[in-house]
């Protein structure tokens, strides 16, 4: 971890651990690494006729399926439920939910995994999955583009979405609360608290809450990723 406590890593340099049969797991911003924060972000790859059964927490769970196919079942309203899941397939799950995921496709499944613990409590409904449309975005600008996720009834994801940076685009100087930030394509720098970080894709970075920070797309490909954003735990 930097002075600042921001972290920055790529799961093709980390060693992953063995989950379960078929399923790999990538510890990209532990929780135990950061003090207080409870926010945990994994890279899961799922190999071919495999699944994995998650385990119950009191807390909420975003994923992000970044490539492959297969079955999400979750456990709603009382009813095994199963939804169709490939690329770009985006939702989130309150912990206590039961769910798993199957790979039915011919190639590894990969999913972004983002958990956060919080003692709220959920109704029957709340969740949601949805396949991300990236033809139609939620903000145009002229140099970068919003798609946003439905995450009405999550209590401590604030929001997220999707952005898409023009080559040579910068953000100005911002900071708000604890920030996911996880590179799906592109290269570019994480300036934040004096410290400057190189990010390409297969990054995640962690910002803390009231630190000042920025992205910068240095690459001449667009720089795309994905965004959440935390409220303190309780």
């Amino acid at each position: 971890m930097s002075d600042d406590g921001s972290l920055v890593r790529n799961w093709k340099n980390i060693n992953p651990g063995n989950e379960a049969p078929g399923v790999n797991v990538y510890g990209l911003l532990p929780w135990y690494e950061r003090g207080p924060s409870s926010v945990d972000v994994r890279l899961l790859t799922i190999e071919p006729g495999y699944a994995l059964k998650t385990e119950r927490f009191s807390g909420e769970a975003f994923y992000y399926f970044l490539a492959g196919n297969g079955i999400l079942t979750w456990h709603h309203d009382a009813t095994d439920l199963s939804y169709l899941i490939d690329n770009d397939t985006v939702g989130w799950i309150p912990g206590l939910h039961a769910h798993s995921f199957e790979n039915t496709g011919e190639g590894p499944m990969r999913c972004l995994a983002v958990t956060c613990k919080t003692q709220g409590t959920y109704k029957m409904r709340d969740g949601n999955f949805q396949k991300l449309n990236l033809v139609t975005p939620t903000i145009r600008k002229i140099a970068d583009c919003s798609y946003g996720f439905h995450l009405d009834g999550a209590h401590r994801i604030l929001g997220g979405g999707y952005q898409v940076f023009s080559p040579g685009k910068a953000q100005n100087d911002h900071s708000h609360e604890e920030e996911v930030v996880y590179l799906v394509r592109g290269k570019g720098k994480l300036i934040t608290g004096g410290n400057e970080y190189e990010l390409e894709a297969g990054s995640a970075a962690l910002t803390p809450r009231n630190i000042k920070h920025r992205l910068i797309n240095t690459g001449h490909d667009l720089f795309g990723y994905i965004v959440l954003e935390f409220a303190p735990e309780g």
